[in-house]
């Protein structure tokens, strides 16, 4: 989401010049509104951005808290609009030069490399909706390659997260999922994962690390000897993750801010290497023209489908994030309680598919009418919404959230141990996984918002540590070698697929746009 305000930076410094645009923009229960561009020096390069911030069902317990993750970019309203991540200009809680605005009850905490700000609650406690006026955040806008010369436009762009804290947890469920993680060849105890070292996988009969596979292409054999190294986000440590699965209005905002048609035209999912039409296609609703090549959604809150690996990676270094891990995924879903055999992301192996959904447009009101659902699968054809417009409308992923209500538990919400949402189901999610050589030489470096500028490699992910980084590392992230799937999907016609320690897919490094794969983020926290 997003509000855009313009301003001229001038080197007189008493003069300001305001070009306003008035526009507020929601998605889920997260709300941007009334940015401005206040006092800036710039003897140090730097502006004030002045906003309102609300979002709904915010918690800070002794176990973790939920949060929104800000980052601001900046443009000069150039075609296509080149739109440059910058960086705040100090670190830590309440840093100098930022202000919780009207509400004294929450913080901002900038991460070390400041490349971003999380606003969050203060102290314990919940509250229904939390909003702030005037918010202010200072940022650096020669780190973004802009003088006090340069008209440019701002941009604030939100994510929901939700806090993983540090801790142990287990990997596995007993040998009831495919591929689950063992303690051995003759002990089925999952894997306990109790600090950050390395870890040594090998053939143990017993108390140790045994890899189990699914024989996908290059993955490791069943009972192959590796080391996961300590640099590798194994979960232990903590970490910040999407509460929702990236949605089509935030894939729609990411590529319409890229600086070239032909880094917006590489990550079109209306192309011929994605759904190859402008049209619905599985509850798709995004569609692309022009040039420069705008794109838009009819339904914002939707999961985004048709992401390959190299579309999920461009999102998450454009949105200074990083991919998760298979055992990250593992311990947001489970937290740090021991695992139930076959269990799903809320805890159970109670699971009942939706069927039916709400009479009306889907509009990010819609709910599930289906008794008990909380979960989408089965390939289920929908009923009721844009269902009754036949045809693609009928199967497809659901908005991000919808199982969630006023008065839903983790069960019927179809939440995870932390409040992480649709880890089983919906779309299928992308992930890092220790199954091969690429995947384990990940080391969790963040994006910083610059894709590759290398001609027919427009708009890839660059981080050289990532999975799928090409030989020539000017082109950034072209395969997905070291990626595979975790979750499930709606398309899954069992159950087994959406348990937490199913690993059928999770070295399973595919290049395709599948109809039901999207996928999340998530950014390891630096603070204490």
């Amino acid at each position: 989401m997003n509000i855009n305000k313009r301003f001229v930076l001038l080197l007189i410094i008493l003069v300001e010049i305001f070009i306003l645009t008035v526009s507020n923009v929601h998605a889920n229960n997260l709300f941007l509104s009334n940015v401005s561009l206040e006092s800036r020096d710039p003897a140090s390069d730097t502006v004030v951005v002045e906003f309102d911030l609300s979002w709904n069902n915010a918690w800070y317990t002794k176990i973790n808290h939920d949060a929104v993750w800000l980052t601001f970019r900046l443009d000069n309203g150039a075609s296509p609009t080149d739109k440059r991540l910058c960086a705040i200009t100090f670190s830590g809680v309440n840093p100098v030069g930022s202000s919780t605005g009207t509400n004294t009850a929450i913080e901002v905490y900038v991460p070390n490399d400041k490349l971003g700000v999380f606003v969050r609650l203060a102290d314990f406690g919940s509250e229904a909706q939390v909003s702030s006026q005037n918010l202010q955040v200072t940022v650096d806008y020669a780190s973004c390659g802009f003088t006090e010369n340069d008209q440019v436009e701002a941009t604030v762009f939100g994510l929901e997260m939700v806090f993983v804290p540090q801790g142990a947890f287990y990997a596995g469920d007993f040998d009831t999922s495919a591929a689950a993680f063992n303690q051995g060849s003759s002990d089925t105890d999952a894997w306990y994962i109790s600090n950050s070292a390395a870890i040594s996988v090998a053939n143990p009969s017993s108390n140790g690390y045994r890899y189990v596979s699914n024989n996908n292409t290059n993955e490791a054999a069943t009972g192959a000897s590796f080391t996961i190294d300590s640099d590798f986000p194994n979960g232990y440590d903590a970490f910040y993750a999407m509460k929702y699965e990236i949605t089509e209005g935030q894939w729609v905002e990411f590529v319409n801010s890229l600086p070239t048609d032909a880094a917006r035209s590489n990550r079109d999912l209306t192309n011929g290497s994605h759904k190859n039409s402008d049209a619905v296609k599985s509850r798709n609703t995004v569609s692309c023209s022009g040039t420069p090549t705008v794109c838009s959604t009819s339904r914002p809150y939707r999961a985004a489908t048709y992401l390959t690996w190299m579309d999920l990676l461009a999102f998450l270094d454009w949105a200074a994030l990083r991919p998760m891990t298979e055992l990250e995924f593992e311990k947001m879903a489970r937290g740090a309680v021991l695992p139930v055999a076959g269990e799903f992301a809320w805890g159970t192996t109670d699971i009942t598919a939706a069927a039916a959904i709400s009479v009306g447009d889907e509009d990010g009101t819609e709910t599930i009418t289906t008794a008990s659902a909380n979960a989408n699968y089965n390939n289920t054809v929908f009923t009721g919404g844009d269902a009754d417009n036949g045809g693609e409308h009928t199967q497809g992923a659901l908005r991000s959230g919808i199982f969630a209500g006023s008065v839903s538990n983790k069960v019927s919400a179809g939440a995870s141990y932390y409040g992480v949402m649709e880890l089983s189901g919906n779309v299928i999610e992308r992930a890092v996984t220790v199954g091969n050589a690429s995947g384990r030489s990940f080391t969790g470096t963040h994006g910083d918002g610059v894709l590759t500028t290398t001609s027919s490699f427009e708009g890839n992910a660059t981080n050289s540590d990532w999975p799928g980084i090409d030989a020539t590392p000017a082109n950034g992230v072209t395969g997905a070698d070291g990626s595979g799937f975790r979750g499930g999907a709606f398309s899954e016609v069992s159950s087994n697929r959406l348990r937490v320690s199913d690993r059928y897919d999770a070295a399973n490094a595919s290049t395709v746009a599948f109809n039901d794969a999207g996928g999340r983020g998530v950014r390891t926290y630096d603070g204490n």
